[in-house]
Parts: C-alpha cells; sequence; structure tokens
C-alpha cells in the first residue's frame, strides 16, 4: 500500500490494481454479469438501439427537436435530414465515422469497413435497390443535394444509388 495525500491535506491508502480489478471490492465478476442480466431482464436498462441510418450513423445518435432531426454521432455534427435505418449492426461503435466521398468513402461504406475488421456483424434492413430507378441492384451510399446531384461531402440528403445512376448524376 502506499499513501496519498491530496491537495486539501488528506492522506488516503490506495493500493495500485494492475489486471485485476476485483481484486479490493467484495463482490465477483460473476456477481457483475448477474447483476446486469437482472437489470435487462426487468427491463430498467436498454439495450440500445443498433439500427444504422443511411448517413452511416447510429439511431441512437439521432435525436428530434421540434419536429427537427439532428445526428451528433460524436463531436462531428452530421447534416442528415430525417433517420432511415439500413442495418442493424452488432456494434454500432463501428459507425462513427465521417462522410469524405461516395461509396467507400461514405461514413455508412467505412462503417462497414470497421465492423468486418473487427469481426462484427450487420444485417440489412433494406432490400438492394435504388433509390432512384428503383432497379435491384448491388448500390452505394452516396451524399446528394436536394436536386438529386451527387456530392463529395455530406449535404443531410443520402441515397443508395446502383452504378449506373451514380454516373449519370
Amino acid at each position: 500500500m502506499e499513501e496519498e495525500t491530496f491537495s486539501d491535506g488528506v492522506e488516503v491508502a490506495s493500493e495500485k490494481v494492475t489486471g485485476q480489478g476485483f481484486a479490493i471490492v467484495d463482490f465477483e465478476y460473476d456477481d457483475v454479469v448477474a447483476g446486469e442480466a437482472e437489470l435487462v431482464a426487468s427491463g430498467r436498462r436498454r439495450t440500445g438501439d443498433r439500427r444504422i441510418c443511411v448517413c452511416g450513423h447510429p439511431a441512437g445518435r439521432h435525436t428530434q427537436v421540434q419536429g427537427i432531426t439532428l445526428c451528433k454521432p460524436t463531436r462531428m455534427e452530421c447534416p442528415c435530414k430525417n433517420l432511415r435505418a439500413v442495418l442493424r449492426a452488432e456494434d454500432t461503435r463501428n459507425f462513427l465515422r465521417k462522410t469524405e466521398g461516395s461509396g467507400a468513402l461514405h461514413a455508412l461504406g467505412r462503417g462497414l469497413r470497421a465492423a468486418q475488421d473487427a469481426g462484427k456483424s450487420v444485417e440489412w434492413l433494406v432490400e438492394a435497390k435504388c433509390d432512384r430507378c428503383l432497379t435491384a441492384a448491388q448500390v452505394s451510399p452516396v451524399a446528394v443535394t436536394q436536386r438529386g446531384i451527387v456530392v463529395q461531402s455530406a449535404t443531410g440528403f443520402d441515397a443508395l444509388l446502383c452504378r449506373k445512376c451514380r454516373e449519370e448524376v
């Protein structure tokens, strides 16, 4: 044990704990696991919304204020105008990236890569269908203007477009 003195002059005995977080508490790891299971079962602990919006960010990071949607995934703000869930992710923390372009550089594409790198699963909630021509095809997330023009930075309007429609607009 080491003695520590704080700025108010109080001395406190402290034990440096490395790798053994339960060494000085009067409960065990299994007690915490059982307690958390009880919280989930009783409904007092949320299991979390694992949906991911087309903007590439978790649904839980979207809020509604006086009819306006706000998306704040991290310290940055996303200009997302409307929550549209397209994925369900095992770990939503992979989807906190910024849109830097279309397709692979869109926040959704970057989040998919991060989830795969982390070995986490994702499940699509929408069909593979182009938002513009409505044909069944592989799609890419793109940022578009209100007029539907593809741009390289987040605008708050995101779409899933097939290759043909991405090249046309």
